[in-house]
Order: structure tokens, then sequence, then C-alpha cells
């Protein structure tokens, strides 16, 4: 059949296979008529399409029922016995219902976690994820039975959004969260982006703060403290304890939110110079070794808050700082962040988790320090993520290599 030219369509007869280019390239519909209905599924490929033509045929000849309509899977009498009967649930139903069911668990969780103390993910930032992705997902399968959906247009879907391999593994697992809780609670039998691959996102080289940007970072903040006049003594201090944020990140490795909620009484132990935390991304608390320089910089941030109280008094409080028992008088350090790496010329993208984690752990790896280390010193949940530094140790295994040298 010429390419472009739509077949014509005659009662009981397969009308064929045609090509149509579209802004998303070259797809093939396949078409039939049945039961007065004239319908067309479009497939990616060629194949795809003749293929399904072709069982459309066999059913003709063993007496199938076939489908008036594409939003109805083409199943065979015994491929429905064995996934089940097809429900009359709709997807974008099925959504809506479990979305009521998030937002009230996220209500939940808000309630619990104003309790909690350390690193506390924002429920609402996970609906805000999830609304957005459904958004897309409603589109693509409106009009269409949850039970309907076959796995290659759930990866048909995927591709066409034209993301990273990151985000569609994202917006995969939000479609597969709803055909779990159907599933959990009998709506279903069976979840199609189970048959889905999950798409590889290779970790890459971590940014991370070298030893002259910290220099320069610290040369500048010292430079504000010195330019700062010395009856400006609040100034000076809130000054100060930058350098002391700088210290704690890059040597400890903690997470921003888990260290501007660090407390002194439940967080920190000088005695055993250990800092706790109790609520961490994972779920399960952790414990940091001190090194030396943390714990002085720890000790300057005791006195300093202590002259805070001393010139403001205790309930020195204000829109950005606080004397509430916290470790640190600031709350966010995006802005004196953003103004020290712009002075010290640090023209490529730093953002402060590079100069905690990804610095804390490559100069791990730097040192010597196994997988296993880094993997205990950063709490990270799977040896996979700390391998992302094992790049740094290349110059060790170099060295290490020469053992094996051996003279005629």
């Amino acid at each position: 059949m010429p390419r472009g030219r739509k077949p014509k369509v005659i009662e009981g007869d397969i009308a064929g296979v045609y090509e149509q280019k579209g802004k998303n390239g070259v797809t093939w519909t396949a078409r039939y008529w049945s039961s007065g209905k004239d319908v067309r599924r479009t497939f990616k490929t060629q194949a795809q399409a003749i293929e399904h033509l072709n069982k459309v045929q066999l059913m003709r000849l063993t007496g199938e029922r076939l489908p008036t309509t594409a939003k109805v899977p083409l199943l065979t009498s015994s491929e429905q016995e064995r996934r089940g009967t097809v429900s009359n649930l709709l997807l974008t139903d099925l959504i809506t219902e479990y979305m009521a069911k998030q937002k009230e668990t996220a209500e939940r969780e808000k309630l619990q976690n104003s309790k909690k103390v350390g690193y506390v993910a924002d429920p609402q930032i996970r609906i805000g994820n999830l609304e957005s992705r459904f958004k897309a997902i409603r589109k693509a399968f409106t009009g269409r039975y949850a039970d309907s959906i076959e796995p290659h247009e759930v990866k048909d879907f995927l591709e066409s959004l034209q993301r990273s391999n990151g985000t569609m593994n994202r917006y995969k697992t939000t479609l597969s969260g709803v055909y779990e809780y159907a599933i959990e609670r009998k709506k279903l039998k069976s979840n199609p982006t189970s048959d889905v691959e999950h798409y590889s996102v290779p970790l890459g080289i971590p940014r991370w703060m070298d030893d002259d940007e910290e220099t320069r970072l610290r040369k500048v903040v010292q430079c504000w403290i010195d330019e700062t006049p010395e009856d400006h003594e609040i100034t000076r201090l809130l000054f100060r304890e930058h350098l002391n944020e700088i210290t704690v990140a890059s040597q400890t490795g903690m997470r921003k939110g888990n260290q501007y909620a660090l407390m002194w009484e439940i967080d920190i132990n000088f005695d055993l110079r250990l800092i706790l935390l109790p609520n961490t991304k994972t779920g399960k608390p952790h414990v940091i070794p001190m090194t030396e320089s943390v714990h002085e910089a720890l000790k300057d941030q005791k006195a300093i808050q202590d002259q805070l109280h001393r010139l403001r008094g205790e309930n020195y409080e204000s829109e950005r700082l606080r004397l509430d028992g916290r470790v640190f008088t600031i709350r966010e350090n995006r802005e004196w962040f953003a103004k020290a790496k712009e002075e010290a010329g640090i023209k490529t993208n730093l953002r402060w988790h590079d100069l905690s984690r990804h610095t804390a752990g490559s100069r791990l790896a730097a040192s010597g320090a196994n997988q296993k280390v880094i993997q205990s010193v950063l709490g990270h949940s799977t040896m996979a993520m700390s391998a992302r530094y094992t790049h740094l140790t290349q110059s060790h295994i170099a060295e290490a290599m020469k053992a094996l040298n051996r003279t005629a």
C-alpha cells in the first residue's frame, strides 16, 4: 500500500497498515473494522502494526470478539482469563483515588515531622512532584481502563517524554505506585510497569570543593571579619560563624538540612567527640565522629553563641537568626555563600551539597579510604552511592601497582 494513503475500509476485512508522519516522527497505524466501528491503533514500528493485524485476522477466523475501540486491549478469551477480566476502572479515576490517599498520608507525616528534630523530607514536595507527573500520565492515558494498558505502551509513553533516564524512571515509579496501590486493594491483578526495564542512570563523577577553592572562600570570609569595625561585634561574630559552617560541612559530609538543625543538647557529644543525626534522609539515625578541626569549630560556635547571648540577651531572635539551642545561629546560608563564591572567583557551579557531601567523600577516597568507610561516614544506603568517589583512588592504585615490578 502506498505510504500515507488511507486504505479503503470494507466491512469484515482487514483494512491494512499505513504510515503517518508527524511532529514526533513516523508512526504506523493498524486499521480494521469491527461491529460497524472503524478501529485504528498506532504503533512505533511497521512490524508491530503488522503483528497486531495478524492477530486480528486470527481472532476473526476463530470467532473471537474484537474490540470496537483502540482503548481496549486486543486480547483473546484465554489471554483475558489468564490476566483476569478487564475491569471498568479508568486509570484517571484510579489516580484520583491514589492521590487522595497520598495527601492523607502527607498530612499525617506533616504532623509527625513537626515533632522531629533534624533532616525531615517535606511531604508536600512529594505531593507536588506526583501531581506534576500525573498531569502528563493523565493526558497520555485519558479514557483508558487501567487494565487495558500494555507494557509497551508504558515504555512508549516514557520515551515520548524525551527526558533524562532518571526522569523517565521517576515517571515509571510514580505510575507503578498507582498499580501497586490497586493490586493491594484487589482492584487489579497486574502491573504493566513491572515488565518495563529501568533506564540506566550513570552517577558520574561528583563536583567537590578543591583545596584552592576552600582557601579562597575562607580568605574572603576572613576579609569580611577584618574589614568590619570592632564595635560591630555581632556582625563580626556572625561572619566568624561562616568559617565554622564550612569546616563542619566539608569534614562531616552531612546534608545541609541536618547541619542547620543540629541541637547542642541532643546531637553534640563533646566527651565522645560524636555528632548524632537522629533523623536522616534514609530514615535511620547516623553517627559521625568529629575530626579535630570539627571539634574546634564546634567549641568556637559555643563561644560565639555565648557572646551573642551576652550582647543580645537570652531571647535574641530575628527572621534569619535565632538562639534557641541550635548549633548554628543562621537558618539559611544561600545568601552569604553565593556572595563568598563570587568574591572568591569560583565561577564554576559549586553547591553547598558539593562543598559538604561530595567534598567529604572525595577527600576520603583520595586519602585511600575504601567504599565501606565512605558509606559509613556519609550514611549512604547503598555501596553504589559511595562508589562514585573511587575514581580518586586511581593514583593510589597506580602507586601500589609498582610493587608488582620485577627486574630481570
